[in-house]
């Protein structure tokens, strides 16, 4: 899969896409990052490419002109490759996303600075959307860009060690992982379940999709959709709900 990041900071990013599962990926060859810096398409001498707000206010806004050469250089006269612009006001990005956009060859990431980008740039961008990782402000998009790349390359056959890895992870199947264990099998008193250690497969899988839906009942109740339940699943949850002990 080929990434391609709009950001006034390649180099920067770059190294943080160096490490662990992304970089082993990029090494790899089975995800490729290239980087559009907005300052290249600068139109003076000292690569600015922000200015004061219209209507005043306080920050400066990143200039539409740089931005859109870069998205149309890194489409290469492909409209066909998708955009998303960084941003907190742009659809919540989540499991379903990552593995939709892990379906694509190449996509386009905007990462915007200072105290926004001209709405031109969206406006006139077009096959774009804009995502948002969370209902709160950074400093600039490139560290929502990292997420939303670690993400969606963990997705892609042959990044991660071990595919089935995946479908055991939180969020694949709508609910939270189940808690894991190692050695030693006692830490400061507190031992490992025994159902772990019983060899017994079956009994250990049940365990595990309890303890699934426990945690997601416990800490993100709003997550589950009784209508995608099996009968097995429902009676675990209403049993929580009236002795959450005894699970």
């Amino acid at each position: 899969m080929h990434f391609k990041i709009v950001t006034i900071f390649p180099k920067e990013l770059s190294i943080s896409l160096s490490y662990g599962v992304v970089g082993n990926a990029i090494n790899d060859n089975k995800i490729r990052i290239d980087y559009f810096d907005p300052r290249d398409h600068a139109d003076n001498k000292h690569g600015s490419i922000d200015d004061k707000p219209y209507g005043g206010g306080p920050g400066m806004v990143m200039q539409a002109t740089p931005v859109l050469d870069s998205i149309d250089q890194a489409r290469d006269n492909s409209l066909d490759i998708p955009v998303f612009f960084l941003s907190p006001r742009g659809k919540t990005f989540d499991q379903n996303k990552a593995k939709e956009l892990s379906k694509m060859d190449k996509i386009i990431l905007v990462s915007s600075r200072y105290e926004g980008l001209d709405q031109r740039a969206i406006d006139q961008t077009d096959n774009h959307e804009e995502i948002s990782i969370g209902d709160y402000i950074l400093s600039g998009g490139e560290a929502a860009c990292t997420v939303v790349i670690d993400s969606i390359a963990r997705l892609i056959p042959g990044v991660l060690g071990d595919d089935e890895s995946i479908l055991e992870e939180s969020f694949s199947d709508g609910l939270l992982e189940y808690p894991h264990y190692t050695r030693p099998s006692e830490v400061n008193g507190e031992s490992v379940p025994d159902i772990l250690l019983s060899g017994d497969h079956k009994k250990i899988e049940e365990w595990r999709k309890i303890q699934s839906l426990k945690n997601t009942q416990m800490r993100r109740p709003d997550l589950i959709d009784r209508s995608k339940l099996t009968e097995d699943q429902i009676k675990v949850i209403d049993d929580l709900k009236n002795d959450p002990e005894n699970l």
